[in-house]
Order: structure tokens, then sequence, then C-alpha cells
């Protein structure tokens, strides 16, 4: 039996990709999971599909734990109650893996607040061009040597005003994941789990066997976005497509699904041939 997520993301793939299977479904209705969804193609064919969640207990848990972590460090500082010094637009932190001590709380606001207003009045510093830069000195100042890595500040030209409640000090990517890599990790590790459970099933009153691996709200939560600079959502189905090009156990198909995209869904394996027979890139479907 289907559970509600999973209800929701089959009937938002079948009403994207209704032909994913080379044909239009007839029939569908729960599996015995597994798998977790049974149909009838028009012509006759038995398509078991598979899903799996684009994020793993693991990856949830700690991105809770990285945004416990980076509030900690935001409520302290509080920067949408403080004036930007003149020349720097916003500021990433980027901290050790500790929490600042109750203790330190006043003095690391402080230093905090200092070093940027001291970093705003020098003439011609590092960090005044569009892509920023770091700053990692920070003697005379050590309870921020003590819990920071760097600063990365951008200049002001960057960000010229804010909104209302706006933070100027904050994290690179909060609440979430670090580097696009890792929504590619989440993606594999949760295709080659579900490739690696059915590898001694019995699959003989199938035709054929697909896979879903569908984006969830708790991945748009606590995952990397998607749409990092440079890399997409096709860019994640490319390098997921890479992985599987050799490793795709009993799938027949392989599903990326995103209900977020533009273009819901991408085909991960195979990818050399169509469903007509054509070549192409990572399938793509949706509105």
């Amino acid at each position: 039996m289907l559970r509600d997520d999973e209800r929701e993301a089959w009937r938002g793939f079948l009403a994207t990709a209704p032909e994913f299977a080379g044909d239009a479904i007839g029939s569908a209705v729960d599996g015995p999971d597994p798998p977790d969804v049974l149909c009838v193609t028009r012509s006759g064919k038995k398509i078991g599909v598979e899903l799996t969640k684009w994020v793993g207990r693991e990856q949830i848990t700690s991105g809770k734990a990285r945004e416990s972590f980076e509030n900690s460090y935001l409520q302290i500082i509080e920067s949408a109650n403080h004036a930007r010094p003149d020349q720097i637009g916003w500021v990433w932190l980027h901290p050790k893996s500790r929490r600042v001590k109750a203790k330190d709380v006043p003095q690391f606001r402080d230093e905090l607040y200092e070093i940027l207003a001291r970093e705003s009045t020098l003439g011609d510093p590092e960090w005044d061009h569009p892509q920023g830069a770091a700053v990692e000195n920070f003697s005379g100042f050590p309870v921020l040597a003590t819990y920071l890595d760097s600063l990365w500040i951008f200049p002001r030209r960057r960000l010229e005003s804010l909104l209302v409640g706006q933070n100027w000090i904050t994290f690179e990517n909060a609440g979430g994941a670090y580097t696009p890599s890792w929504m590619v990790q989440a993606a594999v590790d949760r295709i080659l789990a579900k490739i690696e459970d059915y590898e001694d099933r019995n699959l003989h009153e199938l035709d054929e066997l697909h896979l879903v691996c569908h984006y969830c709200d708790e991945a748009l939560l606590y995952n990397t976005p998607l749409n990092a600079p440079g890399f997409d959502f096709a860019a994640v189905a490319s390098r997921v497509a890479q992985v599987l090009a050799n490793d795709h156990g009993v799938f027949n198909r392989i599903f990326l699904f995103n209900p977020y995209e533009p273009r819901k869904v991408l085909q991960a394996y195979p990818v050399g041939v169509g469903k007509h027979g054509s070549r192409h890139k990572p399938a793509a479907e949706g509105s």
C-alpha cells in the first residue's frame, strides 16, 4: 500500500510522463511492495514501478543538524538589526565545527562587527570585486579566531539595498548541503540501494521493472538547491546517468522526477536510445 507521499509522487510522475514505459498506461494499482506500483500498458505489458525518495534519512538528519548549527550563529549575530558598514554588501560565515559558548557570545558579536567595520575602511581590500574574497586573518580578534575559519565578504555594489528583516551576514547555502555533488550523490546512493535490494528478487511475472527517484519536500528543505550556478537538474541527471551506465541492476528504465522543475522528468537510464529508437540525451518531459 502506497504511503501518502509515495502516492503523490507517483501521480505527479505519471501525469508528467504518461508514456514513460514507451506506451500509454492502461491501468495502475498499488503493488505488493515490492514493487510499489503494478501497471499494465495498453499493449498488455506488465510494468512494475519502484519509488525511492531523493533523500535518505541520514541526509535529512544531517541537514537539520546543520540548520540548527547555522541558526545558533545567526541568532547571535542578528545582522538584520545592525547597519551594514558602508562598503560591505553581504558576508558569508565559514565557521569551524563548534558552536559559540555562552560566555563567548558578547565578545564574538562585538569582534565580528568590529572587524567588518575595519574592513570597510580599507582603501583597496581584496574583496572589492564582484566575486568577493575571504578574510582569514583574525589577529587581534581571538574569539573570532576560535570559532571561524574565514569570512567571505562581498562589496556593497553587489547588494545596494536590503529587504526589511533580511540578514546580510549569513551562510553560503543556508539550511542545506554545500555542493551540487552532494545532490548527485544523494540520488546515486538511493538508486544503488534499490538496485541492491532487487538483486535477488524474482520478477518473472513482470515484463519490465522501472525505478523512479523522486525529489521530495524533505530534499527541498535539506539538500543542495538543484539550480546552483552552472549546475541544473539536467546536469544532475547527466552525472547520475554516468554512474548507472554500467550499474543499473534489473531496472529497465530509471527516472529522476522533480516536481519543482519545469522539466520534471529526466530519464537517467538508458540514455542512448529513446522509446522510438532515436538517439538522445537524458530524456526530458514536463510542461
